[in-house]
């Protein structure tokens, strides 16, 4: 190994701005691959050249950099190693069916090179679908031949971006009355956190702008079609228009709008099945954190 192969291992040991251990690895991987010396050869000297040009750049971009901004270096250490690739898969399915009663629910499971990142996420969809599974046994035994019953649970990626990913888990319930509801799971990529509307909000002004943004386009709705009806106040159930709360679903459209969608009778008869309402973002700028969905690295504002 030639003296600036030497001379970069020592300033990587001695300088004061530590890099992550996974920049450290890849340039010390680099170098440990150069050849210690040279060979008479024509096409393997040519070869060495190449790879100490690269060696260079690595050293420039990863370790030059990084000492010469610190904002640099710190953004390399915050970005979770989340790989291109996130796969969803149906890691099993419970499936019950007679005259009467009918089960089948995917269990999903998100895949990848990071996964740890994901494991809150599908150990509360393992736990939430386990529970359903137990669920439709334990109704079973207890409605017998005297009634019908029926649930469906199935999954859908909403969202797969470089900053975002959302998965939607869809629950469907029927026993007598049908019921459907979602659950909507988060992870910020950036941040390598999960996230929940409360992690959004700035404070309880950004709940007042969305529930009275909500309203203002269910009435409206009401205003232009007579057959649809919304729980803006007090109704036959006994409760005003549900307020949100920081665990409240939502999701972000392809426009990066907040979408605030709503169980089937959660403020609606059920004929209205699961109302959706669109927010947009520009209503809500100042009211909420910055990290938005959709956005390269480059254009996310401070947090």
């Amino acid at each position: 190994m030639n003296n600036f192969d030497e001379y970069i291992k020592h300033k990587l040991s001695e300088d004061d701005t530590e890099l992550p251990n996974s920049v450290k690895s890849k340039i010390e991987e680099t170098l440990a691959k150069l050849p210690e010396k040279e060979t008479p050869i024509k096409q393997i000297r040519t070869f060495n050249r190449i790879a100490a040009a690269a060696a260079c750049f690595i050293f420039v971009t990863l370790f030059l950099l990084p000492n010469m901004s610190a904002a640099y270096a710190q953004d390399l250490e915050q970005i979770p190693v989340i790989g291109d690739i996130v796969r969803v898969i149906t890691i099993r399915n419970y499936f019950y069916s007679d005259a009467k009663h009918e089960m089948n629910i995917n269990i999903p499971k998100i895949e990848n090179e990071n996964s740890e990142l994901f494991l809150p996420i599908n150990a509360d969809v393992k736990e939430l679908s386990e529970a359903l599974v137990q669920q439709f046994y334990d109704d079973l035994e207890y409605i017998g031949d005297e009634g019908h019953s029926s649930i469906y649970v199935d999954y859908e990626t909403i969202t797969n971006t470089d900053t975002w990913f959302t998965l939607k888990l869809l629950v469907h319930e029927a026993a007598g009355s049908g019921n459907t509801y979602y659950k909507y799971y988060h992870l910020n990529k950036i941040t390598g956190k999960t996230v929940n509307l409360g992690d959004i909000a700035a404070g309880a002004d950004f709940y007042n702008i969305v529930e009275q943004e909500i309203i203002t386009q269910m009435t409206d709705a009401m205003e232009k079609d007579s057959k649809l009806i919304y729980w803006t106040e007090a109704n036959d159930f006994g409760d005003d228009f549900v307020s949100l709360t920081p665990e409240h679903n939502f999701y972000w459209n392809e426009n990066n709008n907040l979408v605030i969608p709503f169980d089937k009778y959660e403020v609606a008869p059920g004929y209205m099945g699961t109302p959706e309402f669109v927010i947009d973002r520009e209503l809500i700028k100042d009211a909420m954190k910055p990290i938005l969905p959709g956005k390269p690295l480059s254009e996310q504002p401070d947090s």
